[in-house]
């Protein structure tokens, strides 16, 4: 006998309560974001006005600017995944991640390839059923 480390994947059913937290999480996301770039263009402003030189003035701007685009990008694609959460129909199956487990494999047993792992599929933070492994074209 012998014991393996193998991937499971982890898939959500999504439930209107989970689609619900999950929009919140997203909008919660959006806020946080928002309120960085209102900082850092306050933080710019301030850190703007006590430079004496043109040059300095562009460094920091420059600096800033990535920053604040870095988090219009992050509100961008949080905006984007909201938009495909609420095209999604409820019981929808959506993979959450991947988890590992142990198994035992003996001689003789089956040896069902690496491209499939097993699945579990949690309703409402409770384990619904547990499959075995099926290929990414399922």
């Amino acid at each position: 006998m012998m014991k393996l480390i193998q991937n499971v994947v982890i898939k959500q059913v999504l439930t209107k309560a989970k689609k619900a937290s999950i929009i919140q999480q997203y909008e919660e996301g959006l806020i946080q974001y928002k309120r960085e770039i209102d900082q850092l263009n306050f933080q710019l402003h301030r850190a703007t006005k006590d430079r004496v030189t043109k040059h300095e003035q562009q460094q920091l701007r420059a600096r800033y600017n990535k920053d604040i685009k870095k988090r219009e990008d992050s509100i961008q694609a949080l905006s984007f995944k909201i938009q495909q959460i609420n095209q999604l129909q409820i019981g929808t199956e959506i993979r959450e991640g991947t988890a590992e487990s142990i198994i035992e494999i003996n001689e003789g047993d089956m040896w069902t390839g690496l491209g499939s792992m097993p699945e579990i599929i949690i309703k409402d933070g409770i384990v619904q059923e547990i499959r075995e492994g099926r290929n990414e074209d399922d």
